[in-house]
């Protein structure tokens, strides 16, 4: 089987991030997505109880545990089953695509390392020794000089 790479699996998100901005778009700010649904479809709290295979005063606290966003996520999937519903856990990007923040990332990652370098070929020149880092520009002046037949 081939290897999938970061960039397939981001395409394949990106492809699936549509829907989900939907559904938060139409819902809003929902309190309790287990709540919403188990009302929703009209089951009773003493029902859905019965179905996870607790008691009814444990989906009131697991619905205040999702307000609280403090639920684990077996409980949601328990819940989820109960609702005969499949629980799809996703993050979504506030703004803009998967591939437009990893492009973002990359950016900030670099300027950081060259920063970090800079720093660091300050530092080896302080103390007397060459810089590790090959400069393009002193490379490219070094072969401008060569050219011109000057010594360096």
């Amino acid at each position: 089987m081939a290897k999938v790479t970061r960039e397939q699996i981001r395409q394949r998100m990106e492809d699936a991030l549509p829907g989900y901005r939907l559904g938060r778009a139409a819902v809003g700010e929902m309190v309790s997505w287990v709540r919403a649904v188990r009302q929703v479809v009209g089951m009773p709290a003493v029902e859905f109880a019965r179905r996870m295979g607790v008691q009814e005063r444990e989906v009131y606290r697991m619905e205040k545990a999702e307000e609280e966003s403090r639920i684990e996520l077996g409980s949601l999937r328990r819940a989820a089953e109960a609702l005969d519903c499949e629980l799809i856990y996703a993050l979504t990007p506030r703004k803009g695509t998967l591939g437009e923040m990893a492009a973002a990332n990359r950016v900030e990652r670099e300027k950081a390392l060259d920063i970090a370098r800079a720093a660091r070929d300050d530092r080896r020149e302080r103390e007397g020794k060459p810089r590790r880092r090959i400069d393009p520009q002193m490379v490219a002046l070094k072969e401008l000089i060569r050219l011109a037949g000057l010594k360096y």
